[in-house]
């Protein structure tokens, strides 16, 4: 559909192409623990219980609670008291029975055992051998000819429209291999991705550095240093990393870590998470903490398991979350993905069986990371599993609130229902979701079909006035330069090869360009306000209110699309109802300011 756009870009990219220098690969160990990690969490022993208590429960009243049952509780993090989410660890015989203890009190919201999780991969190689060679129309990093799950998914055109910049995706996980640091070394292709503050909740402290691997491949995923002439590629390769440890060295985490580090995310400016982890027990301290992020507008997407099991895994399970199984370069889904209706979508995780593209290498997803258990050394490595999958999603999503789908549950929609479906089983209920993702359509529909819908509507809009209201509108180049850019601006710009953020994006879309993600939706830009404070300012110039003119119906579109079609939840508005509200009354004030306009300009015209 959008493909024969795609030769001016490719055009435009050969100027910037660059040589390619070879890079050192170094052999990777096997990974320890790696084929079966749900087996391996039934040797660990269940130790803590993990307490959610009331908001408006005292810090007495929690240690009164907790001599009462005979542990004592402390909070599971430096943030987590502030929403009263405590630990304690007690005789393993006895978990249960302090449980009980704790869930008898009113003041406790919520009382478990603190389950282990484990990062959900299967195997792992590393890459060896590689020889370089010039890359036209593609990324320049030396290694992308191995990256068969980005080429899957149509990454080379999704490229053209975004590559996330602005948005943050929290990684919460073995940590990341992002800073120099005693040991700790950061990957090469690392260098240039951009990392924001996180915290390692199992040591302690700020440094969530990967003393695994498991973590930092998964990051890459999603946003790998590319276009540098290094390694790899990734997904929005220009989002930045939010690294939250929560597994160990070993790959095992609790849901007490895992919880405080969702909330974490959501509070600390997050609008994607990824959870290359789970369990098959579920926690309600872990539900919650999906539900708040949920509802602060995050995106939250989990790998479905790896057990080859009909049942998701948790947190996959839980409605709030996007949950990811995973196909090799077939389509097919993997030997190992969990499956079944709670499946969103499938995505890229790789089999290390088979070599089906051809190129020489098992059919791993490839990343730089460290090597397995050494946080020292680095290396090319083919990981499997839908932990593997996952960031995939993660990243497609960080595409989507990058143009301004922010509200979870769009970001969904747009995913599943731009996912190929082409060739797949007839029952994609069995494992597939919508569909295995193809960011290609995704981005194209939100970048470039979105914007020509609402021009669309715009023109509509001005079509109905023209046939029915007293005093016809009338029609000039101003007009139309006025409804572009209130409809949808410049938008095809980017397949053209230019890139002027604030030119290709609709006027109630400058908040983005102008103050990024933290104020998209805000009620002043999703208005009527601009087009009558220009309109009011400009009065009386006739070729100026021929623009106001234009652009107020170019708005109205914009609007009523979105009052259609939600991509966002409006700031300041509580409930899909009001925000439905406010927008039409706003298309319906953008209405008014045209026909006032149309009828002050036949008022000049007939005086």
């Amino acid at each position: 559909m959008y493909k024969p756009l795609l030769p001016t870009l490719r055009i435009a990219a050969v100027a910037a192409l660059l040589a390619l220098a070879p890079v050192s690969a170094r052999a990777a160990d096997p990974a320890p623990d790696a084929d079966a990690p749900y087996s391996h969490l039934s040797e660990l022993t269940v130790s803590e219980v993990l307490v959610d208590f009331q908001d408006d429960v005292t810090s007495q009243d929690i240690a009164e609670i907790g001599r009462a049952a005979g542990v004592t509780l402390h909070p599971n993090s430096p943030d987590s008291e502030s929403y009263r989410m405590y630990v304690g660890e007690v005789d393993p015989d006895r978990v249960q029975a302090v449980v009980d203890a704790l869930s008898a009190d009113p003041r406790v919201e919520s009382a478990q055992p603190n389950y282990w999780m484990a990062g959900l991969w299967n195997d792992a190689d590393a890459l060896r051998e590689y020889s370089p060679e010039r890359r036209t129309m593609k990324p320049d990093d030396p290694l992308y000819k191995y990256q068969w799950h980005l080429t899957k998914i149509g990454m080379e055109e999704a490229w053209v429209g975004c590559t996330g910049k602005d948005v943050v995706v929290a990684v919460i996980d073995t940590g990341v291999a992002y800073e120099k640091r005693g040991q700790f070394i950061q990957c090469e292709d690392l260098a240039k991705t951009r990392f924001v503050k996180g915290w390692n909740y199992i040591g302690g402290n700020e440094h969530a550095n990967d003393d695994h691997a498991h973590g930092t491949h998964v990051a890459g995923t999603i946003a790998q240093s590319t276009n540098n002439g290094v390694g790899v590629a990734g997904v929005a390769f220009n989002a930045a990393i939010m690294p939250l440890k929560v597994l160990s060295a070993r790959g095992f985490g609790k849901t007490g870590d895992i919880a405080a580090a969702i909330r974490f995310a959501a509070d600390h400016g997050a609008s994607v998470i990824n959870m290359s982890l789970g369990g098959p027990s579920g926690s309600k301290a872990l539900e919650d903490a999906c539900k708040y992020a949920h509802k602060k507008g995050v995106v939250v997407v989990c790998a479905a398991g790896n057990s080859n099991s009909e049942s998701v895994s948790f947190p996959a399970r839980y409605k709030e979350c996007i949950a990811v199984s995973a196909t090799r370069f077939d389509d097919l889904l993997t030997f190992y993905t969990n499956r079944g209706k709670r499946i969103d979508i499938a995505a890229p995780g790789g089999d290390l069986n088979v070599d089906q593209n051809g190129d020489g290498y098992r059919d791993g997803v490839l990343q730089n990371t460290i090597v397995i258990g050494d946080p020292t050394q680095e290396t090319y490595s083919l990981f499997q599993g839908t932990s593997m999958a996952s960031p995939h999603v993660a990243g497609a999503a960080a595409l989507m609130v990058s143009l301004g789908v922010t509200d979870p549950e769009a970001v969904r929609g747009r995913l599943t229902s731009t996912a190929r479906r082409d060739g797949l089983p007839d029952e994609l209920e069995k494992g597939y979701g919508g569909g295995v993702l193809e960011c290609s359509r995704a981005v194209f529909k939100t970048a470039f079909m979105d914007p020509l819908a609402r021009f669309v509507l715009a023109f509509v809009l001005l079509l109905g006035m023209l046939l029915r209201a007293p005093v016809k509108p009338r029609l000039s180049g101003m007009v139309a330069l006025g409804m572009v850019g209130g409809a949808c601006g410049l938008f095809f710009l980017p397949w053209l090869g230019v890139n002027v953020p604030l030119v290709s994006r609709a006027v109630p879309d400058w908040d983005l360009t102008l103050a990024g993600l933290s104020v998209h939706a805000n009620p002043v830009f999703w208005s009527a306000t601009i087009p009558l404070a220009l309109s009011m300012f400009t009065f009386g110039q006739r070729r100026m209110q021929d623009l106001c003119m234009g652009l107020a119906y170019g708005v109205a579109g914009f609007l009523l699309h979105q009052a259609l079609y939600t991509t966002a939840d409006m700031q300041a508005l509580p409930g899909l109802f009001l925000d439905k509200a406010w927008l039409l009354l706003n298309v319906a004030a953008c209405l008014f300011i045209a026909y006032v306009l149309a009828f002050a300009a036949r008022k000049d015209q007939g005086a």
